[in-house]
């Protein structure tokens, strides 16, 4: 048995990468908004694809990963599933591209509140507790987009757009952990980690051929030597590193811990955006973030089971994927 000693500097490596899992996690949107105005097809794909070019390295050197992609790569379940998340990627990258920074990254937050309307199409009745934090998210994205639906707030309709967008891209996420955990539950799902690389291979090669036969710009033309520093950050800051760290964090850290890091991500971003893009918050998204934080973290706690294998593709679900 490992001793305390030899286990704290293991949990306080957890803790940064928890920590540090939050931070580039926020970053995202704010390297989607840098970039030249380009189709977010263009985007999605480069991202994908500097993460597993980021990602190869780990996978020759570790048997782990290479061998969860292993797995994966034979499990037919896996490629739905990945293809659930690229759709998740491509969701948000366009969501960003449209409404704030802060108000996108927080209904991407919302996953749990998805899962739960899943499992009552599945009779399974939500707890009360459950049901109180789903009305309290509910209340607070209706409260963020009412806005978009008065036509004194002069807010524009792609504003409102790149909202229900992000709410999409939640409901995805929340129909990638609701199937897994249902195959989880027959033990027959695949390894989450090489879920999240075939993501990777499976968005990169999709997208590429999705950008090869559309008829709209794929905006390559636009790009600056500064903008594939900024694609560089989207692929590894806020790709691969979140990948990683918050598997580390999973198995190291207790499950309350882990369920915290989705609600953190929405505030580093919005604080990140105010002092990068000069984005400021309303009253409106202060009030209804509030509600819709404290009703995902409801659902959170009342779902927290000890963590299996989980990793950053599940970020946004609270961990239903693995309970």
């Amino acid at each position: 048995m490992e001793s305390p000693a030899k286990a704290l500097p293991s949990e306080g490596y957890a803790l940064v990468a928890a920590v540090m899992t939050s931070l580039t996690w926020s970053l995202t949107g704010i390297f989607v908004r840098l970039l030249p105005p380009i189709s977010p097809l263009t985007i999605t794909a480069g991202r994908l694809f500097i993460a597993l070019l980021a990602m190869i390295p780990l996978m020759l050197l570790a048997s782990g990963p290479r061998g969860g992609l292993i797995s994966a790569l034979r499990h037919p379940s896996a490629y739905l599933l990945s293809s659930f998340l690229v759709g998740y990627y491509f969701l948000a990258t366009a969501a960003f591209q449209y409404a704030p920074v802060a108000e996108v990254t927080l209904l991407l937050s919302t996953p749990p509140l998805f899962v739960l309307f899943f499992r009552w199409l599945k009779r399974d009745i939500p707890a009360r507790t459950e049901l109180a934090g789903a009305a309290m998210a509910v209340a607070g994205m209706a409260i963020i987009m009412a806005p978009g639906f008065s036509v004194e707030s002069g807010l524009s309709s792609t504003h409102l757009y790149g909202d229900a967008i992000a709410t999409c891209a939640a409901a995805l996420t929340a129909l990638y952990a609701f199937i897994f955990r249902g195959l989880s539950e027959q033990s027959r799902a695949p390894e989450s980690t090489g879920v999240s690389m075939l993501t990777f291979i499976v968005g990169t090669v999709l997208l590429t051929a999705a950008m090869a036969v559309t008829p709209l710009p794929s905006g390559l033309n636009s790009i600056q030597p500064d903008s594939v520093v900024i694609f560089l950050g989207l692929g590894i800051l806020s790709t691969a590193i979140p990948t990683l760290g918050f598997a580390l964090a999973s198995n190291k850290l207790p499950a309350v811990v882990t369920a915290t890091i989705p609600l953190f991500v929405p505030l580093l971003a919005g604080l990140i955006a105010f002092v990068v893009l000069g984005e400021h918050l309303s009253d409106y998204f202060v009030i209804g973030g509030m509600l819709v934080l404290a009703g995902v973290a409801l659902i959170i706690q009342r779902n927290r089971r000890p963590p299996m294998t989980v990793n950053a593709a599940n970020i946004r679900t609270g961990g239903f994927p693995d309970e």
